[in-house]
């Protein structure tokens, strides 16, 4: 069964107990008040395994214990700060110790969850150049939208929001995303028309179905389109050019034989762009959960 959104109701924020997860907090909040949602709190801690003949063994259960039980105390603590803050949100709160994505999916399945909100250092060390970042794997498989929003922003409204037009798939179902955001904002949105020179045809029909879409829905928006060779670039310098607030994209990836060099739209577009970013992905689509380095989960312990 699919989903699309039109409603935002219920928020997952993904807490290391950080600055950046502060900040995506922040922004979760706001985001709440304005869409009546429901927030969760959510925290992974580390496992240790090992894997042998045998299969998989925990290694110090009683490190594990401790981790648990003073993650468990640390996460309480600011789920009842932000509900004395904030006593008209609803407030839960949830600590996952399987893989983060697996934990995730786990709760956007069982709380229908329509947002994740993941608080990102924008730094890309040699490890995730080489094993891939914790955003980007979220975004591979994480099975709804994903709002990723840097440590160092202060941007907790979407008054100005930029809609690539990229990519075909599920095109018009981000859209409704987009329109669901600037209604909540009182936003404009500016649809950008990107395309590489082969593509330009299909793109360029694409452009013009989404303007007639937004036309007859009646909601505020500019329209441009821009053909390049590099995509990311060109939304990222876009965005910094006319002070954009939100970037509404899909989740599918181009060049992804390139990530090893992080050279790969997805990566590109999170490590160059200083402003939130959201990725929408259609709620319980069947994803491909990678599991590669079940035995370390190198996303541990926090995303970003």
């Amino acid at each position: 069964m699919e989903k699309t959104i039109k409603h935002i109701k219920k928020i997952l924020i993904a807490v290391d107990f950080t600055e950046k997860s502060d900040n995506a907090i922040q922004l979760g909040i706001r985001m709440a008040q304005r869409h009546k949602a429901k927030i969760i709190l959510f925290h992974n801690y580390n496992n240790f395994y090992i894997i042998d003949r045998t299969g998989r063994q925990v290694i110090g259960k009683e490190t594990i214990s401790s981790n648990y039980e003073q993650a468990e105390k640390s996460l309480t603590e600011v789920k009842l700060m932000y509900q004395q803050q904030y006593p008209d949100i609803p407030f839960q709160s949830f600590i996952g110790n399987e893989t983060i994505v697996n934990s995730i999916n786990h709760q956007i399945s069982s709380a229908s969850v329509d947002l994740v909100i993941i608080g990102t250092s924008g730094n890309q060390g040699l490890r995730e150049l080489v094993l891939g970042s914790v955003s980007y794997q979220l975004l591979n498989n994480v099975h709804c939208p994903i709002l990723l929003i840097p440590a160092d922003s202060n941007i907790y409204h979407f008054r100005k929001i930029l809609v690539p037009v990229r990519v075909l798939e599920e095109l018009n179902e981000k859209i409704e995303l987009a329109e669901c955001i600037a209604e909540k904002n009182n936003g404009i949105i500016k649809v950008l028309g990107i395309s590489h020179v082969k593509d330009e045809s299909k793109m360029k029909e694409a452009f013009v179905s989404v303007n007639h879409l937004l036309s007859s829905n009646n909601i505020d928006f500019k329209s441009s389109f821009s053909v390049t060779d590099d995509k990311a670039t060109e939304i990222s310098e876009i965005s910094k050019e006319d002070s954009f607030d939100l970037i509404v994209l899909n989740n599918q990836d181009e060049q992804s034989w390139k990530s090893i060099f992080s050279e790969n739209f997805l990566k590109q577009i999170i490590n160059n762009t200083s402003i939130p970013l959201l990725f929408y992905r259609n709620i319980y689509k069947e994803a491909e959960i990678n599991q590669e380095n079940t035995g370390y989960d190198i996303t541990l312990p926090c995303p970003g």
